[in-house]
């Protein structure tokens, strides 16, 4: 029998294990490798330095330890400039690749830390007039923990790790699941002591110059908000269009805070100023409206509809 049998296996096995750490030493630099993706997407060391906390020069250094370590050159260099070469043309995508995967795992791990945690992105308009509220009385019933962001769309669910997007339409979002939040109409809004000053008896506003109709401009996105001309056309009013446009705001939370404060009237979604109504701090003069074209939405990735806090906060809001 031969007396070296029993060991064949044992040394075969360290043979392989020696292998595999001979394999990991020969794997560049982690550094590098970032370095050098965060060079080639940004097309300078200079920027490639801010966006990862050191100098243009570190990142050139680390670049350079690459490309030795590989035996290629990455980039071409022409004074401040940079550009790939055929090598770093062939690696760039496989690494841009891979640490978009990276980021994804981390992105799953820190999402699944904080399950008594939601990130909703919502527009101006809604954060304050609709959201707030109710936000602020489920973190108080269920103890979960609400990031609100106030952003004007589109949004990156994914680079930003958002949960659910509140927002007017579904435009900017159609490949991710959507639910109707509410739709309605607008209606003309003011002060009940500015009403008192420029009432009259069929509620059509023809009391109130053109300089105290508060116009609302939603930004570039947007062309479907309520106009005043509009609102005029349908009340009857030939001259639909005002000769002075008054005061002119980019967030409906400003309109309404304008009237308010007796600056004039404002056309704003009426479900967004029931409270005011109620509380006496608005009247609605006229029972002519708008119906909005769109309904505002809440929209998210559908991996989030099964995580129980994300359909705790839907069914608070009555949308499960």
């Amino acid at each position: 029998m031969n007396a070296n049998a029993g060991r064949s296996q044992p040394v075969q096995l360290l043979g392989s294990i020696r292998k595999t750490r001979i394999s990991m030493h020969i794997l560049p630099s982690l550094n590098g490798l970032r370095a050098f993706e965060v060079a080639a997407r940004c097309g300078s060391f200079v920027l490639a330095g801010q966006e990862l906390g050191v100098s243009s020069a570190a990142v050139s250094l680390q670049v350079k330890s690459l490309e030795d370590h590989l035996g290629k050159k990455l980039f071409v260099r022409k004074g401040n400039r940079i550009s790939l070469t055929d090598a770093g043309e062939e690696i760039y995508p496989k690494l841009a690749r891979a640490f978009g995967e990276l980021s994804e795992a981390a992105q799953i791990v820190r999402r699944n830390k904080r399950t008594r945690q939601l990130v909703v992105s919502t527009l101006p308009a809604l954060s304050e007039l609709w959201l707030l509220p109710k936000a602020l009385r489920f973190s108080e019933q269920t103890g979960v923990s609400l990031d609100i962001r106030v952003q004007e769309d589109p949004i990156d669910f994914e680079r930003e790790a958002v949960d659910l997007r509140l927002t007017y339409g579904s435009t900017f979002y159609t490949e991710y699941r959507q639910i109707p939040l509410f739709s309605g109409i607008a209606i003309p809004v003011c002060a009940p002591a500015f009403w008192e000053q420029y009432s009259d008896p069929e509620g059509l506003l023809v009391n109130v110059p053109d300089a105290k109709l508060i116009h609302n401009k939603w930004g570039p996105s947007f062309s479907s908000e309520p106009h005043w001309s509009d609102w005029r056309l349908k009340a009857g009013n030939r001259t639909s269009d005002p000769s002075d446009p008054g005061l002119i705001v980019s967030d409906l939370s400003l309109a309404v805070s304008a009237a308010r404060q007796e600056a004039g009237v404002a056309l704003i979604p009426s479900i967004l100023v029931s409270s005011d109504i109620s509380s006496g701090s608005l009247v609605s003069p006229s029972a002519i409206n708008l119906p909005m074209k769109k309904d505002y939405a809440c929209v998210f990735p559908n991996a989030r509809a099964e995580s129980p806090t994300f359909k705790m906060f839907l069914n608070f809001l009555g949308l499960n």
